[in-house]
């Protein structure tokens, strides 16, 4: 785990972990400028810890974690911290894991859709207010 700059260049499986503001712990696909990056080993193994790291940010677990009275932030050493004792929790599960994170994949999917949705009622609701207008 290291600290994310703009101007490194990041092989191999990777994936980053917000470090800074409420949503400390989020993991994400892309980075941000207060993150961290994860380097993995393989595919498998960045897709596993992305997801441990994905369910203790949705379990709230890295909030007693964060210090600071303005920002909140998360220490690395308390980052890694959490996500070992997790990882130990769940390194001999990995059917159980695996049958998560598909359930996770199959909520964020419809996560999306439901978004497409929303955007596609929005986009209808502005035609029927411009036509009403119009007329």
């Amino acid at each position: 785990m290291i600290t994310y700059r703009p101007e490194g260049v990041y092989k191999g499986p990777h994936f980053f972990i917000l470090n800074k503001g409420l949503n400390s712990g989020k993991p994400l696909k892309k980075p941000c400028p207060n993150c961290f990056v994860i380097s993995c080993n393989s595919e498998s193994e960045k897709e596993s810890l992305y997801w441990i790291v994905y369910s203790l940010h949705q379990g709230k677990r890295f909030q007693i974690a964060l210090v600071g009275s303005v920002i909140p932030f998360i220490r690395k050493d308390d980052l890694i911290k959490i996500i070992t004792e997790a990882h130990s929790a769940t390194f001999h599960k990995p059917e159980a894991i695996k049958k998560t994170v598909s359930s996770l994949l199959q909520l964020e999917q419809q996560e999306e859709n439901y978004k497409r949705i929303q955007n596609t009622l929005k986009q209808l609701r502005q035609v029927l207010v411009h036509q009403l207008i119009k007329s």
